[in-house]
């Protein structure tokens, strides 16, 4: 009888340790809603991912124009290794069909060295405050 009494005792014990222990979380603020971002299919490739200095390569832009988020406009950025990002073209899609595939080709002249990573990035903005940003990169070889 008495070994049952002393562990009563010791359970008794640990549940009041365990909840002594226990503290109460604090309240997390609630979030807000800093505003919304394009929500499109997009994608953008490049024709060649190692093409040569002053070699011409294709960058393809393939969006669709969403009937409840129309796109404005598509812009093609382009940075060669540490350089800032410099535009290459800007497509007006505001009166572009919507509910179907989009699909602009781009050539651009590489310039630069052996061994560069040049950066393309495909913003598409709409009538949400965010744009939509793609990237791909290509090696100079």
């Amino acid at each position: 009888m008495k070994i049952y009494s002393y562990i009563n005792i010791v359970c008794l014990m640990l549940v009041v340790a365990v909840m002594v222990s226990c503290e109460e979380n604090e309240v997390v603020p609630d979030n807000t809603k800093q505003g919304e971002v394009t929500v499109t299919i997009a994608s953008i490739a490049s024709s060649n991912a190692k093409p040569a200095a002053s070699e011409t390569i294709t960058v393809t832009l393939k969006f669709v124009n969403l009937p409840e988020d129309k796109v404005k406009s598509v812009l093609l950025k382009a940075k060669a290794g540490t350089a800032d990002y410099t535009p290459v073209q800007t497509f007006d899609e505001g009166s572009a069909a919507t509910g179907k595939e989009i699909v602009h080709e781009v050539p651009y002249v590489v310039t630069a060295p052996k061994g560069t990573v040049i950066t393309f990035d495909m913003i598409v903005t709409s009538q949400k405050e965010y744009p939509l940003t793609r990237r791909t990169s290509v090696t100079v070889n």
